[in-house]
């Protein structure tokens, strides 16, 4: 008895019949089981490790990958020194500094909260995409060109949208300090002529964010001259930017905090993980339905077989061989099943991602995004395979357990 026996009988046991060379009704229905458990579990991986991709891409096409503030929540004076010592830190490619304060915006009787980015047009390229998300004007704009001239201002679409605001039309800007005066504090109100309309895609920004230039935000907020709020960083490597971030917490210390894209979106990006990982056990749910299929078909084989069985086992198969053959069948349906689901899957994941549209005004893309990860694929592969084969462990026992003195007394 060889091993190329044990793959002959396995394959035997899996046709409709001995001279008929296909595959049984119960075969394929327990293949087809695992092919629609592998289909569907790729695919659904596929999607939100695109979603989580693009959401990561756009966070951090608004945002730096490490935002430096002071930890007592006051401005930071002298920034051009911290810069300079920033810099020197390994893994940092550009720092840019940034104001950040709260406003309301006024418009034709039209009000609405806001939260004012003063930022250096120049640098800001080299730390966000701000710059790429524009949809009419340019960063460089905040900055006029001739003096004097009514300081400019960009707004996120939404925020434009809801103040019925366009290129070049004027909107107030009141601060909630206010002004001190002899009546008490006034409102500080400024007027600012929209130079820009940005679009990124999030909401959270688009509905709420205005953009200022550097010295406009810094006179607007009153903070002291030559103060920021603190500043942008961007590092070569976006993963290791919690690493990075601490590597600056130890070499500039207190009160300097510096903070990492992933420890600012924490909450959101361990949602996301979570989500992801309970859709993985619950797809995997299917494959494990479709194991069943393996575990009745096995055992209709070991009924079925019975008296083959015991005649092997008369001629010298030992039970360990047995036992080989029908964990050979299991593993043959596992192996098929998700070699078969894998292209069905990448199928269903192109289908997806070209012929499917979202609709722009709910969803910040506007078309499923996709991404296949080989790790994705290797946990599905083995995720079914492994089943498969567990699925094959009673059946394999029970067909070795025969005994061929009972299974041949009344043939």
């Amino acid at each position: 008895m060889t091993g190329r026996f044990e793959w002959k009988v396995a394959l035997r046991y899996l046709r409709s019949n001995r001279r008929s060379r296909t595959l049984s009704l119960q075969t394929i229905i327990s293949v087809s089981g695992v092919t629609v458990g592998v289909a569907a579990l790729m695919a659904t991986l596929a999607v939100m490790t695109g979603f989580q991709h693009k959401l990561r891409s756009k966070i951090l096409g608004i945002n730096s990958h490490i935002v430096l503030t002071d930890g007592r929540g006051i401005p930071i004076s002298r920034p051009e020194v911290l810069i300079a010592r920033i810099k020197g830190t390994p893994g940092i490619t550009h720092v840019a500094p940034f104001i950040l304060g709260q406003a309301m915006l006024s418009a034709d009787k039209i009000v609405s909260g806001s939260v004012l980015r003063g930022i250096d047009p120049g640098a800001e390229k080299s730390v966000t995409s701000l710059d790429r998300y524009m949809i009419r004007g340019r960063l460089s704009d905040l900055v006029p060109s001739k003096k004097p001239a009514r300081p400019g201002i960009i707004l996120g679409k939404d925020l434009a949208d809801r103040l019925n605001l366009g290129l070049g039309d004027s909107v107030d800007v009141i601060s909630p300090n206010g002004t001190p005066s002899a009546f008490g504090l006034i409102p500080k109100i400024r007027h600012f002529s929209v130079v820009g309309i940005f679009k990124s895609g999030l909401y959270e920004y688009d509905n709420t964010l205005a953009l200022l230039s550097l010295p406009d935000a810094a006179r607007f907020l009153g903070l002291p001259a030559g103060s920021v709020s603190g500043l942008e960083i961007q590092v070569t490597h976006i993963m290791k930017a919690s690493e990075i971030a601490r590597s600056l917490s130890d070499r500039l210390g207190y009160p300097y905090w510096p903070r990492s894209w992933l420890q600012m979106n924490k909450n959101l990006f361990s949602a996301l993980f979570l989500e992801k990982t309970v859709m993985f056990v619950i797809l995997v749910l299917i494959v494990l339905v479709a194991s069943f299929n393996i575990v009745s078909t096995l055992t209709m084989i070991v009924m079925d077989k019975g008296k083959e069985i015991a005649i092997l086992k008369t001629m010298g198969a030992t039970q360990r061989q047995i036992r080989r053959i029908f964990m050979i069948d299991g593993l043959l349906i596992g192996v098929v099943g998700t070699v078969l689901g894998l292209p069905i899957g990448y199928l269903i994941c192109f289908m997806l991602e070209h012929f499917y549209r979202l609709p722009n005004d709910v969803y910040f893309v506007s078309h499923i995004p996709v991404i296949i990860r080989a790790s994705d694929i290797l946990a599905v592969s083995f995720s079914a395979i492994g089943i498969s084969f567990l699925a094959t462990l009673y059946p394999a026992t029970q067909a070795s357990s025969l005994d061929p003195i009972q299974a041949l007394r009344y043939e």
